[in-house]
């Protein structure tokens, strides 16, 4: 059986200040380390077979962290995080200053949104699913990582459990959090979702408990 582990990045600089990523790179913050640490400790003694990561450096440091140091790691183009345009590097408050309509498009209806410059939701789930596709194709049993992003785990799980496009916001998927599918069958069943409980007293204080949903 294959066991899929889907383990997203530590927090970042631009977490920490609230900035739009996307494909723009961020270092990992103290705390992101600190995660990517506690991540290497949740996995110890896991045999993972294979190892991929999104090119971005966030992705990678994590991976080479959680992994102990492991550099045959693969990097995979297709499982880079949606590319967000002319928002990217910009904070989550400037945008719904100047963009109030579509940045509640973007949590309602993201499939009717296009960013200037940036990519739609249909093609960034396309490419998604495509190289997720081509992982499961060269493993048909085994553990294996994916150190990736939180809108590409969150995309590619829409698909497997046969959920609409707009439903990619229902999932909250934290900084070095890990979700675990299982394909029994070759049927996809979520084992463990967005998991953070290796992150205890390393999580950061989000002012009035308002949760970030911007890549």
């Amino acid at each position: 059986m294959l066991v899929l582990y889907l383990i997203r990045h530590g927090e970042t600089d631009f977490n920490a200040t609230g900035r739009v990523q996307g494909h723009t790179e961020s270092d990992l913050s103290e705390l992101g380390l600190e995660q990517a640490r506690r991540v290497e400790q949740r996995l110890r003694g896991v045999s993972f077979i294979r190892a991929y990561s999104s090119p971005l450096r966030r992705a990678v440091q994590t991976a080479e962290i959680a992994l102990g140091g492991v550099t045959d790691v693969e990097l995979c183009d297709g499982i880079k995080e949606i590319n967000l345009g002319v928002w990217e590097g910009r904070t989550a408050a400037a945008l719904r200053r100047e963009y109030p309509r579509e940045v509640k498009r973007w949590f309602v209806e993201p499939s009717k949104l296009r960013i200037e410059d940036g990519e739609t939701i249909r093609a960034f789930r396309a490419r998604v699913v495509r190289s997720m596709d081509r992982i499961r194709a060269d493993h048909d049993r085994g553990i294996v990582a994916v150190f990736a992003h939180g809108g590409v785990i969150c995309t590619y799980l829409t698909k497997l459990l046969g959920m609409k496009l707009d439903d990619i916001w229902r999932f909250k998927i934290r900084n070095a959090s890990v979700t675990r599918v299982i394909f029994p069958q070759d049927r996809p069943r979520v084992d463990l979702l967005g998991d953070v409980h290796h992150l205890d007293g390393a999580l950061p204080v989000i002012p009035g408990g308002v949760f970030r949903m911007f890549p």
